[in-house]
Formats: structure tokens, C-alpha cells, sequence
């Protein structure tokens, strides 16, 4: 077993199985003062590729979208049906976003939910894919497909914190570093998620 099997054992120890009923998922990310707030569920995946080097895969939404066009963001949506909600969910996403083979994707486990201000509440899926995949953006959604080292994405010190102000209100804000494109809002805060998980299962 090398390294990166031992870090993804402590990883898989510090999850929620797979199963975990979303009433057992703790909520973090936007609080909402409205009373009737009910945010749309979805999942995204967080493929951690292990070859030809450990990196995480992020995509970077097609211009044409009708939300968060051009921004960085995990491969995921809302369930279709009545397909079986996180888990199948993601892996359909993630294929039909990045091409990513739902066969090849060993899933760890699920984190806990992130709700954000477009009204989306996000069940991240953490899933390993131990052979080189093969990409096939969906032009559609993807403008472009691009990997982090998971080095970087394990450590704490490459997120950040922010408070920004927005209608008289306060709200944090993450932002991860990145080499090529910004990483921030759900996204940067999920991943800081997982370097903390990471973190306390060393």
C-alpha cells in the first residue's frame, strides 16, 4: 500500500458511508432568514484521480449557462427522476459533463451538505479513480476541464476565508489557490471541507 492509499484509507474513515440518509448529513455553507428556504437539491463529485499524478478534477462552466456561467466548479446537478440520490446522481453528472466512466469511480463516501445563496443545497460525493481517465468535456456545460494536485487540495493553507458584504447582509466567501483558474464560493468551500477531513484522519 503506498502513501496515497493510506491517505485515502484516513479519508474514507473520516466520511459518511455512502448510504447515509440525507436527515443524517449535517448542513453548512448560506443560512437563509426566510422561513419557506427550501434550496434544490443536488450532488457533485470529487473525483480524485491517482494517475498519471493524485489531482482532484475541476470544470470550468461553459459561458452559455444559464447559472454561474464561466466559474469554477465540482461535476454534479440535480437528481432526474427517481435515480437513487447522492451517489448515482454525481457519477451521471460527472459522465455527462466530463466523459468520466461511473464504472471507474470507487466511491469513498459522502460530506456533509453545503447550501448556497442560489438556493442549491450540494451533497459532495467523494469517489476515486485510480486509472488515467479520458475526457470528453459536454460543450454544452463544460468549457474546459482542468486538474489540481491533491497535495495542494489537501492543504489547509491553500484556502482562504473572506467576509464580504452583499444587501446589508455578511457572508463568507472561500477561495482556494489555483495556477490557472479562481477557485471560490461552493466550490472552494467544499474542498477546504475535505482538506480539514483530510486533516484529522492523518
Amino acid at each position: 500500500m503506498n502513501n496515497w492509499d493510506d491517505r485515502l484509507s484516513g479519508l474514507s474513515s473520516s466520511l459518511f458511508p455512502p448510504s447515509t440518509p440525507l436527515g443524517q448529513l449535517p448542513i453548512s455553507g448560506y443560512r437563509s432568514d426566510d422561513p419557506k428556504w427550501q434550496p434544490r437539491l443536488s450532488a457533485v463529485l470529487l473525483p480524485l484521480v491517482l494517475s498519471p499524478q493524485p489531482a482532484l478534477v475541476l470544470t470550468v462552466r461553459s459561458d452559455g449557462m444559464s447559472s454561474h456561467a464561466g466559474q469554477v466548479a465540482l461535476p454534479g446537478g440535480c437528481r432526474e427522476d427517481a435515480e437513487p440520490f447522492p451517489v448515482q446522481t454525481a457519477l451521471r453528472e460527472a459522465h455527462e459533463e466530463t466523459g468520466i466512466n461511473p464504472e471507474c469511480v470507487e466511491v469513498l463516501g459522502l460530506m456533509q451538505q453545503f447550501d448556497t445563496i442560489s438556493a442549491y443545497r450540494i451533497v459532495p460525493v467523494v469517489g476515486v479513480i485510480r486509472q488515467e481517465p479520458t475526457f470528453c468535456p459536454c460543450p454544452d456545460e463544460v468549457r474546459k476541464i482542468f486538474t489540481v494536485p491533491l497535495d495542494r487540495v489537501f492543504d489547509a493553507d491553500s484556502y482562504c476565508r473572506h467576509q464580504v458584504r452583499h444587501l446589508h447582509k455578511e457572508y463568507e466567501v472561500w477561495s482556494m489557490r489555483s495556477d490557472c483558474w479562481p477557485v471560490w464560493g461552493a466550490t472552494a468551500a467544499i474542498l477546504a471541507d475535505l482538506a480539514n477531513l483530510a486533516a484529522a484522519s492523518r
